[in-house]
């Protein structure tokens, strides 16, 4: 979240409005409280967004839904690195910059899916 001081961290949180839980932070070694924000999000003090998982079922459904962010900005970053890659070339192919043009905006239309869906 911050390379700020967690106590003075955890203050502006109660501050703001938010809700000291009795969990802990699950990264190993933090163990600080974590705080529900007036959003409903959980969050460590020093680490920032957590996932708070009570079944295996959330489990699974947190690691795909981070699989899919992930693949998602590697498709993302793929396709600026070949468009640049075109552009710098001398003979510029226009049909090949407009594929990768097509990818970036599904890209962005799945980004937009996943968050109406709150897919992080």
């Amino acid at each position: 979240m911050s390379s700020q001081d967690p106590i003075k961290i955890m203050a502006e949180l109660l501050k703001s409005g938010a809700v000291m839980l009795a969990e802990t932070c699950p990264v190993e070694g933090c163990n600080l409280p974590l705080f529900k924000l007036k959003s409903g999000e959980v969050v460590c003090p020093l680490h920032g967004r957590i996932h708070v998982v009570k079944t295996d079922e959330e489990v699974k459904e947190v690691y795909s839904r981070a699989a899919l962010s992930m693949l998602l900005e590697k498709v993302e970053s793929t396709a600026i690195r070949a468009i640049d890659s075109l552009i710098s070339e001398p003979d510029i192919d226009s049909t090949e910059i407009i594929k990768w043009l097509e990818v970036l905006e599904r890209v962005a239309r799945l980004k937009i899916i996943a968050k109406k869906r709150n897919i992080p």
